[in-house]
């Protein structure tokens, strides 16, 4: 059953996993010289760079840690390759602060499936050396390294390696690829334009810049701006519904994206592959390049964590969190990537 209420969760990040999907569908029709030249492109993943100085005084119980709570790691570690996608609440070209968005791209060569699966940053968690405390505290504390084994100790769920992205690109990214075309509703019109007054401040835009009118509703062609505003919507419906706006914009860019000549695609690879901060070696983006080479034998599927029924509401020290049965999301995440 989807949960009655819109949590406060800000993941205005899931449309910057296409910054990501970007990488490996776009290689798809290249031979595998061309994608080790543009794996040279991927920004280097540098943990100094990243994280902040969160103490663990920030911490809502310091004191909780304890190891014999860490769920046992999942058994498809050899046949499954995972990839986190990390978005930064950050306005600017930098990589610092809580992560927005924590997002698993799974691929099992085996069963031939990719599964996208997000986890929601309220997740009340276990973090190494820096007790309890919301999911997305985890990266600010201790970068990528901490992230990666937070999930791994509270959900089971071992990856592999990660990449990294900010707010900006988001918008950047769809301007690039010449916007999406997305059914807006009057009520997602409302909040668009809210979230555009914040946006149009952030990035020096002119007051009003982009507002949509009433009249739009309906079919309508979105720019970058306007396609970040939409994605952030978080008044209009539950989590659910949130997500599932982030995923038709994911959709409609990556059918924009495969409408491209060679020649723009590539230019597009050049443009954005230098903004995702990644430890994804060469010879394993050769890899995933070649399975791309593959993809239409792939069944694709997505879900977020937690599951439903497996979560409950629960507040403390004045934090709505999420009280999460950690074993049953490791078995559906098993089962969906198996």
């Amino acid at each position: 059953m989807s949960p009655k209420r819109s949590r406060k969760t800000m993941s205005t990040w899931k449309i910057v996993l296409l910054v990501l999907l970007c990488i490996l569908v776009l290689v798809g029709g290249a031979v595998a010289f061309l994608v080790t030249h543009y794996s040279g492109l991927l920004g280097d993943l540098r943990e100094e760079e990243i994280g902040s100085s969160y103490t663990s005084s920030d911490a809502t119980d310091p004191d909780a840690t304890d190891d014999s709570q860490v769920i046992a790691t999942s058994n498809l570690a050899d046949d499954v390759f995972t990839v986190l996608l990390i978005g930064v609440d950050s306005r600017q070209e930098t990589y610092t602060g809580r992560s927005d968005v924590q997002m698993l791209l799974s691929i099992n060569q085996k069963s031939k499936k990719l599964v996208i699966c997000s986890i929601l940053r309220d997740c009340y968690v276990s973090i190494p050396g820096q007790g309890n405390n919301r999911m997305n505290a985890a990266y600010a504390y201790g970068g990528t390294s901490l992230l990666t084994q937070t999930i791994k100790n509270n959900f089971g769920i071992p990856v592999d390696r990660v990449a990294v992205v900010n707010f900006k690109v988001v918008a950047d990214f769809v301007d690039a690829i010449g916007g999406v075309d997305i059914d807006i509703s009057q009520d997602e019109i409302t909040q668009i334009n809210r979230n555009l007054g914040e946006q149009n401040r952030i990035f020096g835009n002119s007051t009003g810049t982009d507002t949509m009118s009433y009249s739009e509703a309906g079919e309508a062609h979105l720019n970058g701006n306007q396609a970040l505003a939409y994605a952030r919507i978080r008044k209009v419906g539950t989590d659910f519904e949130r997500t599932k706006r982030q995923r038709t914009v994911m959709e409609d860019a990556i059918d924009k994206i495969g409408a491209m000549s060679f020649t723009q695609q590539n230019n597009l690879i050049k443009q954005f592959l230098p903004r995702v901060h990644t430890d994804i070696t060469t010879s394993e983006v050769v890899n995933i390049g070649s399975m791309v080479l593959r993809l239409k034998s792939y069944s694709v599927s997505s879900f977020s964590i937690p599951v439903d029924g497996s979560w409950s509401d629960m507040r403390v020290n004045g934090m709505d969190v999420l009280d999460v049965d950690f074993g049953a999301n490791r078995t559906a995440w098993e089962n969906a990537v198996s």
